[in-house]
């Protein structure tokens, strides 16, 4: 455990609602006077929860990117910079400070039986932080960090070390949680699971066991964490509530972004709109579903059903496209497509009600500020899948294909599919009646479609199939499918159209934190994190 920080500048509770995931600070208390004595517990356990949102929020945003989740405009590096992690960096370590606060506060108050519930949770979420960095960064300082006075400038640690003593912090994280049980401990605010129970900090801390021994390849650690308590029901998903307050905003990210008066920001990948067949049926890939995605008109909205044309459509005669255009009235872009940028925003495909609280597509023909406030819209009450029962399954099954882990792969696929569909319907409420709601039966129709390739498919092909269905399931979250490529290079995703350079393994040391450490080298995008032994990605 580190030592605890003499001084420790405590932010006040912020809310990171952005697309960058920064916002105004309001400080109640002086920062100087923030002290174990008079810090409210809550009040800290409050700000890491929320500063760990808005550190989920700028991991997801480029990889979401470059992993054509959405179109990726131009080269990687214009995409991943050495100012991409600076936010992400910096309210990491202040995170890390106000945690050690909290195990102060912990230790002071022993006497009475100390917080442990506070503490074990605040010890999942900086596992997850740490485990984070080095998914990112590799190394990075840890054993050194946020002791200003003693390592002013700290060294890093090795990636594989950082994520050994995460995996050591959960088990403490765990202990604490359970002791709070036997002391009728003080309940903290829950902001991601809702009414407080240990039980799901519990599930979390044991399926991030699973999640990093995936990524170590360690069919006995995943084996051992899927033995207890894991997230595995919808129930019990790792999530960030959104709403639709606008003063001060606290609506989703992908909302404001997308449904204000001038429309959709992003354009959409056609990779993933490919995937999801919602186009044209002869799309490049034959590992193709036959049948359109049922969450199709969830992700999506369609602001215009026709086709582009003109201006609208400068790839038109382009050899060098995959797509240009998948049909369907789908107005998105191939991978690093460069093409200039037309006046598009109230007609270009936008983002539907799951998971960022939008529209739901219901053939419209509507820009989205005419129904950013009807009865099909959420109006930005959405959330940010941070690790969801889909993924737990989708990650057991990779294990049991890749590393020999327990489990049946072909069942956890099935039941991954069917955890993403029914959290989708259920997410959208009411706004999806109707005629294209989804329904029971195309579920089904669905999950035998991928079951059919499945079984067809050799030892590579299953592993494909997999790998696919928890990329499209991830809609929303950049983090888990770039770490899904590094570890498999699955699924098979779209070239650059254009010579995009190297494929980033790994983002770049903020600038900021380089200039100003000299026991900081800036890392090279090319160079891997210890735990990616996958060969050539583009």
């Amino acid at each position: 455990m580190k030592n605890l920080l003499k001084i420790t500048l405590l932010s006040a509770v912020v809310a990171f609602f952005t697309s960058c995931e920064t916002s105004e600070l309001e400080l109640l208390v002086s920062p100087n006077d923030v002290t174990v004595d008079n810090a409210d517990p809550n009040f800290v356990l409050n700000d890491i929860q929320l500063t760990f949102n808005g550190v989920v929020g700028t991991y997801s945003g480029a990889s979401r990117a470059i992993t054509r989740q959405v179109n990726q405009f131009s080269t990687y590096n214009s995409t991943v910079t050495n100012n991409t992690l600076n936010s992400a960096w910096s309210n990491s370590y202040q995170m890390f400070s106000n945690i050690d606060l909290l195990i102060g506060i912990d230790e002071a108050q022993a006497e009475t039986g100390g917080i442990p519930y506070h503490v074990g949770v605040s010890q999942v979420i900086e596992a997850y932080a740490y485990m984070l960095l080095v998914d990112y960064l590799d190394q990075v300082p840890f054993t050194e960090a946020v002791q200003p006075s003693e390592f002013p400038n700290p060294n890093v640690d090795s990636g594989a070390s950082i994520y050994a003593a995460q995996l050591e912090l959960l088990d403490e994280a765990i202990a604490n949680l359970n002791l709070g049980n036997s002391t009728s401990a003080r309940s903290p605010e829950d902001l991601f699971f809702g009414d407080f129970n240990a039980t799901n900090w519990i599930a979390l801390a044991n399926t991030l066991k699973i999640r990093a021994n995936l990524n170590l390849g360690n069919a006995a650690g995943i084996n051992a964490a899927a033995a207890g308590n894991i997230i595995d029901e919808n129930s019990e998903d790792f999530q960030f509530g959104y709403s639709t307050v606008t003063d001060p905003s606290s609506i989703h990210p992908f909302f404001s972004s997308s449904y204000g008066a001038s429309g959709a920001g992003a354009r959409m990948s056609n990779q993933l709109l490919d995937f999801m067949n919602v186009g044209t049926p002869d799309g490049i890939f034959p590992e193709t579903n036959p049948n359109v995605d049922p969450r199709a008109r969830y992700y999506f909205y369609r602001q215009d059903t026709s086709d582009p044309s003109g201006s609208n459509l400068p790839c038109l005669g382009n050899n060098t496209y995959d797509y240009c255009y998948v049909g369907n009235g789908y107005w998105g872009r191939d991978h690093a497509d460069d093409e200039g940028l037309p006046n598009d925003g109230l007609a270009r495909t936008a983002y539907g009600v799951y998971p960022g609280g939008g529209a739901f597509d219901a053939d419209q023909n509507m820009p989205t500020p005419a129904v950013a406030s009807s009865p099909e819209s959420l109006s930005g009450a959405g959330i940010r899948p941070i690790y969801l029962a889909s993924f737990t399954h989708f990650a057991l099954a990779e294990g049991a294909l890749t590393v020999g882990s327990n489990g049946n792969p072909r069942a956890l696929l099935e039941l991954g599919i069917r955890r993403s569909m029914n959290k989708v319907r259920d997410f959208a409420g009411s706004t999806d009646s109707g005629e294209f709601a989804m329904t029971d039966g195309d579920i089904n129709t669905y999950v035998g479609n991928v079951l059919a390739e499945y079984d067809a498919a050799n030892a590579d092909g299953k592993l494909a199939v997999v790998a696919r269905e928890h990329f499209i399931a991830a809609w929303g979250n950049g983090t888990e499918p770039y770490n899904l490529y590094r570890r498999t290079g699955l699924p098979d995703l779209q070239d650059p159209i254009i010579p995009a350079g190297a494929f980033p393994r790994s983002f770049q040391y903020p600038e900021t934190e380089v200039d100003g450490n000299p026991n900081i080298q800036q890392r090279s995008v090319s160079s891997k994190v210890f735990w990616d032994t996958t060969g050539s990605l583009d």
